[in-house]
């Protein structure tokens, strides 16, 4: 009996660990909100993300703006996620999906390079995904509502 318990706890396991790195990711984003702060922004950022991200990038355009861009990325290296922070209003003629992100109504766009594009409070956002794979619209509906 203790056998068959001890070969089920050694497929439970690997199982079960599989199945968690499948879910969202929480990001600490803690530094880079305060990098923003530094120059006078305080927008909300992502807590979950559905990959793991290991650092971010932050892209300086050459001349001045009010645009920010961060580039998170993930543990193979690879640039994953962008997330584009300007003040609002933005006004877009577009054709996509509508949404909905934390009660601001927004739109998604599909692929390749799937972005959602939504306002909240002073800042307009765009997140636009990388990869097929976390790129569709509920899961970048989800990733922009984990936005605090």
């Amino acid at each position: 009996m203790k056998r068959v318990f001890s070969v089920l706890l050694l497929l439970l396991v690997p199982l079960t660990i599989m199945g968690c790195t499948q879910k969202e990711q929480s990001f600490d984003h803690t530094a880079l909100k305060e990098e923003l702060k530094g120059e006078g922004i305080a927008p909300k950022l992502p807590t979950k993300l559905p990959i793991t991200i290991v650092e971010y990038e932050r892209v300086t355009p050459p001349h001045e703006t009010n645009i920010h861009e961060v580039i998170f990325i993930e543990e193979e290296g690879g640039m994953q996620f962008s997330l584009t922070i300007q003040p609002s209003p933005v006004e877009y003629h577009f054709e996509g999906y509508e949404v909905t992100v934390n009660g601001n109504d927004g739109f998604y766009i599909k692929g390749p390079g799937s972005s959602i594009h939504w306002s909240d409070g002073d800042y307009h956002y765009i997140l636009t995904s990388y990869s097929d794979e976390n790129g569709t619209k509920e899961k970048m509906v989800e990733t922009a509502e984990s936005f605090q």
